[in-house]
């Protein structure tokens, strides 16, 4: 067989899944853009994408890889089933990463099994993210209550760990490492871009397709007169921006770090540009949860590099000060930082204490095997906790609308307490895996892994303050552990480009 033929026989499943994604992404646009006059605009312009995605000339499977974490941070879907029911639950939304990782697994698998010849591999973190996966399903199926809905919404998630997977072993060697990372800076522009409109106008601006929330996200706060306006991004909450800008942040800060004496002037200087960008969009958000988990990344790092001794005790003294300073200018030019955190918050942290509540209460009645993933909206209007008695109906009749906004309660309350355990030990697995970090001798890629560790240690505390149930915030926290996870299986020796 020729070479020319070789790489013809390589390359035709990613030809036909171009197409696809083409018809799949012209469709998703199309139902939800109310403009119909530029329906064929948006049609030729999605089927000149495929096209081109199709007859693309270079590693195609490292294209998928950059646009699957380009697409990712970005809530643009098309229902298929809407979370509209009696009770509850996330449902399915097929999202343009979605389409992504459709495109990237059924390539990738083509390729491995049919044309290399090769077994999937299954490494043992894969083993222990299938076991949690398969009681998800177990208890969605074993319910008495199983409907559509909660199916979709164990879709939804399976999707999650389906792209933890892929990435995982798709990511083959540094280069494609490289190419994920260059992707990230871009995608961070659009959503500066749209936060700029947004806060100028103080409205959402998104784009075509995304979410919208029925109410401008606006903080007032008590008697001051003043509110301030919190901007979404392509995301559907605050919060959810401030997410993504957590899992930036921490891999951003480890690289301005390292120095740019140790690695390329280049990818410090993005590296700069990325912490403080994603730094003022984060407090433009006023997540509080949001601050809190960089603040614990930030800790993190600095321990770390500390035992790497690649700062010592003059960094620490000047980044103290430097942190002062900064901190003083900040509470000056954005005083809204401040009242943030001292100021009455529209019964947030109330609404957060009745639901950890009610979240207990679910837990008391089945503590064992939960009331099924997906069920917990279902399971809350049966189970009414003690503190309901000290609200009046109409605020109670608004947090039977939420979930709880603890995703430890959450997993404890919907798949038993056995099974929230077991997230935490997976999650540290994924943490620990990294370890030693001595083992790369090149700065950049150490420098990546202390901040892929920093930012999944972040997230052990964000989910412990924010409603994470089967969406794209938890879609990106397991693209970042496959993300780690292929970092720790290329073991980089340092030999290569840094």
């Amino acid at each position: 067989m020729s070479t020319h033929t070789r790489a013809a026989a390589r390359a035709w499943p990613w030809w036909a899944m171009g197409l696809a994604v083409a018809a799949l992404v012209g469709w998703m646009i199309v139902a939800s853009l109310q403009d119909k006059a530029s329906l064929p605009l948006l049609i030729v312009v999605a089927l000149a994408g495929g096209a081109g995605l199709a007859w693309h000339r270079g590693n195609k499977r490292r294209l998928w890889l950059g646009l699957l974490f380009f697409t990712a941070p970005f809530s643009l879907s098309k229902a298929l089933v809407p979370p509209l029911d009696v009770f509850y639950s996330p449902g399915w939304y097929l999202s343009v990463s979605h389409v992504v990782l459709f495109v990237l697994a059924g390539g990738w698998v083509a390729s491995r099994l049919w044309i290399a010849r090769r077994p999937l591999p299954l490494t043992a973190l894969d083993r222990l993210a299938l076991c949690f996966l398969a009681w998800i399903w177990v208890t969605i199926l074993a319910s008495p209550t199983v409907s559509l809905l909660t199916v979709a919404t164990g879709i939804t998630y399976s999707l999650c760990v389906l792209g933890y997977y892929v990435v995982s072993h798709a990511i083959e060697d540094e280069a494609d490492v490289r190419a994920v990372l260059a992707v990230l800076p871009w995608a961070l522009g659009l959503q500066f871009l749209l936060v700029l409109a947004q806060m100028a106008t103080s409205s959402y601006v998104t784009l075509p397709g995304a979410k919208v929330p029925m109410a401008v996200g606006t903080v007032n706060f008590g008697g001051l007169e003043a509110a301030a306006f919190r901007p979404i991004g392509a995301f559907d909450h605050p919060n959810a921006l401030a997410d993504y800008l957590t899992l930036l942040l921490a891999p951003a800060l480890a690289f301005v770090l390292m120095g740019p004496q140790r690695i390329a002037a280049r990818v410090w200087w993005v590296a700069l540009g990325v912490l403080g960008v994603a730094g003022v969009m984060l407090l433009a958000t006023l997540s509080r949860g949001g601050w809190a988990a960089f603040a614990l990344a930030v800790l993190v790092i600095a321990a770390l590099y500390w035992r790497l001794r690649v700062i010592g005790p003059t960094h620490l003294v000047a980044g103290a000060l430097a942190g002062v300073a900064l901190l003083g200018a900040i509470l000056v030019a954005y005083p809204q930082v401040l009242w943030r955190l001292t100021q009455p918050d529209d019964r947030s942290t109330e609404s957060r204490l009745v639901l950890n509540d009610q979240a207990l209460t679910i837990i008391r009645a089945q503590p064992l095997t939960g009331v099924g993933f997906g069920q917990y909206s279902r399971a809350a209007h049966e189970h009414i906790p003690p503190s309901f008695a000290t609200i009046s109906e109409d605020y109670q009749k608004q947090l039977l609308e939420l979930v709880v906004h603890n995703h430890y309660l959450l997993l404890a309350a919907e798949l038993g307490v056995p099974a929230m355990l077991f997230w935490v030990y997976l999650m540290w697995r994924w943490v620990r895996q990294a370890w030693p970090l001595s083992r790369w001798r090149d700065p950049g890629t150490q420098a990546l892994a202390v901040g892929l560790v920093g930012a999944l240690v972040s997230q052990m505390l964000f989910l412990a303050s924010d409603n994470y149930y089967a969406d794209v915030r938890v879609f990106m926290l397991w693209l970042t552990a496959g993300l780690l996870q292929a970092l720790c299986r290329l073991r980089p020796t340092g030999e290569g480009r840094p």
